[in-house]
């Protein structure tokens, strides 16, 4: 008896050491639900309506001088410009002074600055109202969230009024999975086991107002060729991951609108029989959108304390944030390079790409990663001018908003980020923001920077 309970003491002695070295692998390996690691699912915060009544007192009317104006029409620049903006809109844009047509017109200074339309993150999951402070803070001013819940479609509503300052936000309903649920227990996703339950959430996510609907690849194909068929019906077009069981050349055939993520691992399964190469290639080809979201993918690759995880994000976050951040770093290969190699064969092919971070999962913090996802574009080949229009342009398209966003020129809504230097020389210039005109009405960097210091100071408390 005395030696079994001393063999049963050193076992237990043994795995606890080996869950102090490989505690973040174990929390990996667990559903999200053990232990509750997930993050918060929606979290509530007076400071976006705070940030909105500050705003509202500000002037319609601003003239911007002798700024140099990248307008994402063309790669060019319109040097030493000015800027009439006026009740939220674009008025005019002229190489000659404009006369100031009102005495409350708040002149900026714009020597030796650039102004770019406002960034777009469009794949973000948005768990915390503070995350809208972040993103206008960085210049986001439009965001699609990927994974709904009746939260989101009021925080969209009173964006929208202004009761709250926030990006144009946009959301898919929660995320469409197979029986075999990945996010179980999680009220932003739903597991389906037939058709006719299929039909029901189409048709009850439409009538929610959701903006899209979001698959999942646990999906199996009966009930993904189901979904493709309701939401053709209904009007209401069809985001996220590729079906590992539905073959690829049908996929890419469907109505599925945009494409989630490059994952080298899930699209091995699918048609294996194709080699990731040509998938790559099918993909650019079939004039899909594809959201590549690199960034997410480099930040799980890690360790707490490695030198590139940015652990200062962590003052932004709640400790249940945090902690989830903590449970999804692996240490692992991931493949990044070769998801580089696969975006670059479905660029040369014609791939249509949107810029999105996967905020907000380990290290991906809302606002500040779509800067660094701009800089992974490109590092995986893209030029300056072509990385800003996978976060401006072709967003509008994708919205189809191109006659209000993604340029600059007169009619647009006035959503602009004003830069120290010029982001077609350098990507990571983005981040040297000197100010943001949300809807026309100026936020200075000196407002910016209290956003975020109020935003921390809130977490701060928590802590």
């Amino acid at each position: 008896m005395k030696k079994k309970r001393i063999r049963f003491f050193l076992i237990v002695v043994f795995v606890g050491l080996l869950g102090c070295f490989f505690w973040s692998d174990i929390l990996r390996l667990l559903p999200f639900n053990f232990l509750n690691i997930h993050p918060p699912i929606y979290l509530t915060s007076p400071l976006p309506e705070t940030f909105a009544r500050r705003a509202d007192q500000k002037s319609d009317v601003y003239l911007l001088s002798q700024v140099s104006v990248i307008p994402m029409t063309t790669d060019t620049i319109l040097r030493n410009h000015y800027v009439l903006l006026e009740n939220g809109i674009i008025k005019e844009i002229r190489e000659h002074p404009i006369q100031s047509p009102s005495p409350s017109t708040v002149v900026v200074e714009g020597q030796g600055k650039y102004l770019i339309p406002g960034l777009a993150d469009m794949h973000i999951h948005l768990n915390d109202e503070n995350n809208l402070l972040l993103m206008i803070a960085n210049g986001v001013l439009t965001a699609r969230n990927m994974s709904g819940v009746e939260a989101h479609l009021a925080l969209k509503h009173r964006i929208e009024s202004g009761e709250v300052l926030g990006p144009d936000l946009y959301t898919t309903g929660p995320i469409m999975e197979g029986p075999h649920q990945i996010w179980r227990n999680n009220p932003g996703s739903v597991g389906f086991t037939h058709p006719d339950s299929v039909i029901f959430a189409v048709r009850r996510y439409k009538r929610m107002g959701y903006d899209f609907l979001k698959v999942y690849h646990t999906l199996p194909p009966k009930l993904y060729l189901q979904l493709i068929h309701t939401a053709g019906v209904e009007d209401i077009p069809v985001v996220g991951h590729l079906p590992i069981d539905v073959p690829l050349e049908q996929s890419l055939a469907s109505t599925h609108f945009s494409i989630e993520h490059i994952s080298p691992g899930q699209w091995s399964d699918i048609s294996p029989e194709l080699s990731l190469k040509t998938k790559s290639a099918m993909i650019g080809r079939s004039d899909k959108w594809i959201c590549p979201t690199l960034i997410v993918n480099k930040k799980m690759n890690g360790r707490p304390g490695d030198p590139g995880l940015p652990e200062a994000y962590e003052q932004y976050v709640d400790p249940k944030t945090r902690r989830f951040w903590q449970g999804r770093l692996s240490n692992r290969p991931n493949a990044y390079e070769l998801r580089q190699e696969m975006l670059a064969i479905i660029r040369a092919n014609g791939g249509n790409i949107l810029a999105g971070t996967d905020a907000i999962n380990a290290y991906v913090l809302p606002g500040f990663s779509l800067h660094e996802e701009l800089q992974e574009l490109v590092e995986a080949g893209l030029s300056p001018f072509e990385a800003l229009q996978a976060s401006t342009v072709h967003p509008a398209e994708f919205l189809g908003r191109s006659k209000e966003t993604g340029t600059i020129s007169p009619g647009k809504t006035a959503d602009l980020l004003l830069l120290h230097n010029n982001p077609l020389e350098d990507i990571r210039h983005t981040t040297h923001i000197e100010g943001v005109f949300h809807k026309g009405r100026w936020l200075s960097h000196t407002e910016l920077t209290y956003m975020l210091e109020e935003v921390k100071a809130w977490y701060g408390r928590a802590r």
